[in-house]
């Protein structure tokens, strides 16, 4: 495990201005270097958590996000906001890096890296320092992809054991199902264990997507009726699908700061930016071709677009509940890195080991609970995904960034302040749109 460090004393930040004391950084001391890690993953390793964290079976959702934002902004745009997250990753790890630098430490999490930004900020933004870390600390304590995906692999469950045989078990009994290979999966602590899971998920979906080219391309691919652009309804759908389908800012600091060549995580080309084209070239194909087969008949995922009676079409769903069931423990990792790293001092060092698998095991049976007690959690549980995702994935990195440059760090005409609100406002803009469709599917699951 990561050890943790001591972030509660700013002795050494409190007065210190940017603009006052310049940016004198100890080019001797380099982070990198001081990193103690028992159990440091590979860049390999990084590189397969990470496309995991963003690629899941949402990818064969991108004909419908590609319908939705026409061929031509479709495939563009998805480049370009997949250039948009990497930046916004950028900007939060190297801002990190630099503070690490100045105040000679090895590393900081997400929270503390807005928490020590703000502390070296104007006076005036210093008071917020400690809001913004709790906010960031105790929304990602919350588990909510986990939550998603134990409903997920539960419902599927469901839909092929009791269409396809003589039983009628309720959905809330494949979640209980489900949750018992869970408990080994969510017990693995250490990030470098995980990578196994993460592969194997990894390749689950890559056979997903395989099975799914392979019904796409049963038939010739047709242009005819076609969008080549959107209209501007269908243009805010199109944006918040792309966006978020590059998304995994949960997991940043968790997967970079247990790197054993952290330098690699960023750089030319760098994880963050091979994993990111791989990913726009991924889903721009699927996409396109997905939309070009079913034109406007495609469905919210592919699959429904397959004969459902078909063995093939089962198989695709048995290897969608699979992957996802091994993706809970990268997922679940980062809730419990939370919560362990604030409360680790608390507990003597001979009870660390029970009390953290005691905490993993808590938190599953509190998901599995809420899964079975709700288990349309999911809809609800995307509404405060549409609320705080666009906060943590854009506005944090903005904040961060914006802070550490204040006041005269902006460059030429302060074009990187300008770019920084432009930012923030697409930022607003997929906050009220995805606000906005969240409560509309939550108006349609009771209508």
């Amino acid at each position: 495990m990561l050890k943790p460090i001591d972030t509660t004393s700013k002795d050494t930040l409190a007065g210190f201005s940017p603009a006052e004391e310049g940016r004198s950084i100890d080019d001797d001391y380099d982070p990198y270097k001081h990193r103690t890690i028992n159990k440091p993953n590979s860049t390999f390793g990084t590189f397969v958590h990470v496309m995991k964290g963003a690629m899941g079976v949402g990818i064969l959702s991108m004909p419908y996000a590609i319908r939705n934002g026409g061929l031509i902004i479709g495939i563009i745009g998805t480049f370009l906001l997949g250039m948009l997250y990497s930046h916004c990753v950028h900007m939060l790890v190297d801002t990190a890096y630099k503070i690490c630098k100045r105040e000679r430490v090895p590393m900081l999490s997400f929270a503390e890296t807005i928490d020590r930004a703000c502390a070296l900020g104007p006076p005036k933004v210093r008071p917020f320092g400690t809001i913004l870390k709790n906010f960031v600390d105790y929304y990602l304590m919350i588990p909510i992809a986990s939550m998603i995906y134990m409903v997920f692999v539960g419902s599927t469950l469901h839909d092929v054991i009791n269409n396809r045989t003589d039983l009628d078990w309720n959905v809330r009994i494949y979640i209980l199902l489900a949750a018992v290979p869970a408990i080994v999966v969510t017990q693995v602590r250490e990030i470098k264990y995980l990578v196994p899971f993460s592969a194997m998920a990894t390749a689950l979906i890559f056979a997903n997507v395989v099975i799914s080219l392979y019904y796409i391309f049963k038939e010739p691919l047709s242009f005819d009726d076609r969008d080549l652009l959107p209209t501007f309804d269908s243009l805010t759908k199109f944006l918040g699908a792309a966006y978020f389908a590059f998304d995994a800012t949960s997991l940043i600091f968790p997967v970079s700061n247990q790197m054993k060549h952290p330098e690699h995580y960023l750089g030319c080309p760098g994880i963050v930016n091979v994993n990111n084209i791989c990913l726009a070239i991924l889903y721009s194909f699927v996409g396109v071709v997905g939309y070009l087969r079913y034109g406007d008949k495609i469905r919210g995922s592919i699959t429904l677009n397959f004969p459902q009676e078909e063995d093939l079409a089962m198989v695709i769903q048995i290897l969608s509940a699979v992957a996802i069931l091994f993706s809970i423990g990268i997922f679940f990792y980062v809730p419990i890195e939370t919560v362990w790293r604030r409360a680790h001092s608390r507990v003597p060092e001979k009870w660390h080991f029970i009390v953290q698998s005691l905490i993993r095991l808590a938190y599953l049976v509190a998901i599995v609970g809420i899964a079975c007690a709700v288990p349309d959690i999911g809809t609800f549980v995307g509404l405060i995904g549409a609320i705080f995702n666009p906060i943590l994935a854009l506005w944090m990195p903005i904040i961060v960034d914006t802070i550490y440059r204040w006041p005269s760090h902006f460059g030429w005409m302060k074009w990187h302040l300008v770019k920084n609100i432009l930012m923030g406002l697409f930022g607003l803009y997929l906050l009220v749109t995805g606000t906005i469709s969240s409560v509309e599917d939550i108006i349609d699951l009771y209508d």
